[in-house]
């Protein structure tokens, strides 16, 4: 579904208002559609038959695309779709600690063929990894990644869920847009600290949408929160997972800051393997 707002944006306008409409009128089928396909794109246990990946090496991977990908102005849910295709990958096929960095990029490359009008080219892509990989080594790759998950892509992501619940509170005539649009932007640097963290692999995505926003309000003193009970999970699990994001927050403070201001270039140190 489209999002209300454009990123950024505070204030609802016409295109604003058609999206909303557009919501009333397929947003809870969508979502019922998501939700169903969600364990089918959960990897869970994504690093239990890698001998050379690690869960340091996967946060440190993540943690590096997390600023290239804004860097390269793509979407929230490009990060999400590249990380889900990442796991997915990592569940099929042991992968050297060497080709690593490639595999990163590679998924980026497939999750932006699916979502950006303009995907960043292969060259951009091996710019970034310091001309350590050549090109058919990434298309190689990306035909591997693509054949073991048997072209199946389009997973439902914790981009995905985000913006449905911000959806749902903005068509709410109780929900206050400009609290919606605060909690979904802090809450999309709360996912992108959950997505680097493998802890949170177990987690399914529209668990972890709701969570992100539900600390995003409490962070934020919003007045009109949203609504945890209404998303579909037990209270147990909306708990443990809380629990865990304040936990993640309080010891990544500095990275939080860093996530939510602008980054000053995608290259640096390549991630270990």
């Amino acid at each position: 579904m489209p999002t209300a707002f454009p990123d950024g944006a505070g204030a609802p306008g016409s295109a604003a208002q058609l999206d909303l409409q557009t919501f009333r009128d397929y947003g809870h089928s969508c979502y019922v559609f998501g939700k169903g396909l969600e364990s089918r794109f959960h990897p869970r246990g994504a690093l239990d038959q890698q001998p050379q990946v690690t869960a340091e090496s996967r946060c440190q991977l993540v943690s590096w695309l997390i600023p290239v990908h804004r860097q390269l102005g793509l979407s929230f849910e490009s990060l999400c779709l590249a990380v889900n295709t990442l796991d997915r990958f990592l569940a099929t096929t042991p992968v050297a600690a060497d080709c690593f960095q490639l595999l990163g990029v590679t998924a980026l490359l497939i999750a932006c063929k699916q979502v950006e009008v303009h995907p960043p080219r292969v060259k951009q892509l091996l710019t970034l990894c310091c001309g350590a990989f050549s090109r058919q080594q990434l298309c190689n790759l990306e035909c591997i990644v693509l054949h073991r998950l048997q072209f199946r892509l389009g997973a439902p992501t914790i981009g995905f869920f985000l913006d449905h619940f911000t959806q749902a509170r903005l068509a709410s005539s109780q929900g206050d847009p400009d609290e919606a649009v605060a909690a979904r932007g802090l809450a999309r640097a709360l996912a992108q600290l959950s997505l680097a963290d493998y802890a949170f692999n177990r987690f399914a995505p529209s668990l972890l949408a709701a969570c992100c926003l539900g600390l995003a309000d409490h962070i934020l003193g919003h007045r009109t929160p949203l609504d945890l009970e209404g998303t579909d999970h037990p209270e147990a699990a909306l708990r443990d997972c809380l629990d865990r994001l304040r936990l993640l927050v309080s010891l990544n403070g500095d990275t939080l800051a860093r996530v939510l201001s602008p980054p000053l270039s995608p290259t640096g140190p390549r991630p270990d393997g």
